[in-house]
C-alpha cells in the first residue's frame, strides 16, 4: 500500500461508516501525579504513589504501572508498581491477557508486569551477561532490546549483543529461533541465517517476524517455518532511499511495526524518519527528512523528529517514541505528525495532565485496553492520549 492508498483507505472507511451509521537519565524531577482506580482496569491502586480520582469519561494523561520516579531508582529488583525497579528499559510489549513485557538491556533479562501491577523476572539473570539457551534464569542474553509477545503468550526477543533471534515461552523457557550468534548478512533457515545487531521485531497476522536489522540497515522476514528472508535496504549500506526492495535504504534501523493491511512501519533512527513498506515491497517515507534532527508536527514534507526509538500501531494511527526528542508522537491516517505526550527538548519526568515530561521514552506498545504502555527513564508508564 502507498501512501495515497493508506489515504484512500481512511476515505472509503469514511463512506462505509456513514452508510453503516444511515442503517443503525537520573534526573531532577517534579511530580504531580497519581493513580486512578476503574473497576475493569487492568493495573491497580498502589497505595505508594498519591491518590488520582476516579478518572472521568475520555480522560487523558501519563499515569505510573511499575517503577519509580527518584535520582537514585535505577537497578532491577521484582515487586509490585513502585517497589519494583528497571534498569534502562527498551522494549516493551503486551500480550492479549494484559501481561506487558520489558526487555532490560542492561540487567541482560526479560521481565514481565501482571495485570496486578506484579513485575518479575521471566527470562535471564541480573548482570549474567551471555548467551545460553535454558529455563527461566539460567538463560543468558547479551542487550536484549525489543520484543513481541504472541496470541499464545511467547516472547520473541531481539537479543542484540548475540545477533539473535530468541523466543521466550510462558514458564520462561528460552530457545533461539534464528541466527547463530554471528553478526553478519545472510539469509537462510533458523541458525544458518545471520543478523548484525538486530533491535526491532513485529508480528504479522499470519504468523510472520519482521525485524530491524540494524547493524546491516535491512529490515528482516522470518517466516513460520523459521526461514529468514530479506525485505527492504541493501546490507552494511547506510543511506536514505524510497524504492522497491533492495532499493530502498535505511540507516540504523531500530523498531518496526505492521498493521492489518499487512504494511510495515520502519523507525529508521538514524536518519530520524518513519517508513512504510508496502505489501509488495516499496519503500516510501511517512514522516521527518533525513538528517533533520528536530521536533516539528505537520505533514510528512513538513514534520521532524529526533532519532525515534519505538513504534506501535493501533488501527490507523501509529504512535512513535520520539526518543530525541523525548516525546511521543502520533502519525494519522493522513500521515500527519502531532505530539501527544511530553515537551520537546525537555527531558524529565511529570506524570499527571498531558502534555506532562518524558526521559527519553524508548519503548512503546499498545495495551489491551487501547492505552499505550511506554518505557521512559527507568519506569514504566502508561499513556491515555487524547483521541
Amino acid at each position: 500500500m502507498t501512501v495515497f492508498e493508506r489515504a484512500l483507505r481512511w476515505v472509503v472507511s469514511g463512506f462505509l461508516l456513514l452508510g453503516l451509521s444511515s442503517c443503525g537519565g537520573d534526573v531532577g524531577i517534579g511530580i504531580g501525579i497519581g493513580w486512578f482506580h476503574e473497576p475493569d482496569h487492568p493495573w491497580p491502586d498502589h497505595p505508594d504513589w498519591p491518590s488520582w480520582p476516579d478518572r472521568p469519561q475520555g480522560a487523558t494523561g501519563l499515569f505510573p504501572i511499575a517503577g519509580d520516579v527518584c535520582g537514585q531508582c535505577a537497578g532491577s529488583q521484582d515487586g509490585t508498581g513502585g517497589a519494583a525497579r528497571f534498569n534502562g528499559p527498551q522494549g516493551i510489549a503486551a500480550d492479549a491477557a494484559g501481561n506487558l513485557y520489558v526487555a532490560e538491556s542492561a540487567s541482560a533479562t526479560v521481565r514481565k508486569i501482571s495485570p496486578d501491577g506484579v513485575v518479575t523476572t521471566l527470562a535471564g539473570t541480573r548482570g549474567a551477561v551471555g548467551y545460553a539457551d535454558g529455563a527461566g534464569a539460567a538463560a543468558r542474553f547479551n542487550d536484549p532490546s525489543r520484543l513481541v509477545a504472541d496470541s499464545n503468550g511467547n516472547v520473541y526477543v531481539t537479543d542484540s549483543g548475540n545477533a539473535v533471534i530468541r523466543r521466550v515461552a510462558p514458564d520462561g523457557t528460552t530457545t533461539t529461533i534464528a541466527g547463530d550468534g554471528t553478526c553478519g548478512s545472510a539469509d537462510g533457515k533458523g541458525t544458518a541465517a545471520r543478523f548484525c545487531k538486530p533491535r526491532g521485531i513485529a508480528l504479522d497476522r499470519l504468523g510472520n517476524l519482521w525485524v530491524a536489522d540494524t547493524g546491516n540497515h535491512m529490515l528482516r522476514r522470518i517466516d513460520a517455518g523459521g526461514n529468514v528472508t530479506t525485505v527492504a535496504g541493501t546490507p552494511g549500506v547506510c543511506g536514505s532511499r524510497d524504492g522497491n526492495g533492495g532499493q530502498a535504504q535505511f540507516c540504523e534501523p531500530q523498531d518496526v511495526g505492521v498493521d492489518n493491511w499487512n504494511n510495515v512501519y520502519v523507525v529508521d533512527t538514524g536518519n530520524s524518519t518513519i517508513r512504510m513498506v508496502n505489501d509488495k515491497g516499496i519503500v516510501s517515507t511517512l514522516a521527518g527528512q533525513p538528517g533533520r534532527c528536530d521536533a516539528v508536527d505537520g505533514s510528512p514534507g513538513v514534520s521532524r523528529l529526533c532519532a525515534p526509538g519505538g513504534i506501535a500501531v493501533d488501527g490507523n494511527d501509529l504512535y512513535i517514541a520520539d526518543t530525541g526528542n523525548s516525546t511521543i508522537r502520533r502519525i494519522n491516517l493522513d500521515n500527519v505528525t502531532s505530539t501527544v505526550a511530553g515537551v520537546p527538548g525537555h527531558a524529565g519526568i511529570t506524570l499527571g495532565a498531558l502534555p506532562g515530561s518524558l526521559d527519553r521514552p524508548i519503548g512503546v506498545a499498545l495495551a489491551p485496553d487501547r492505552s499505550i504502555a511506554l518505557t521512559t527513564h527507568n519506569l514504566v508508564v502508561k499513556l491515555l492520549p487524547a483521541k
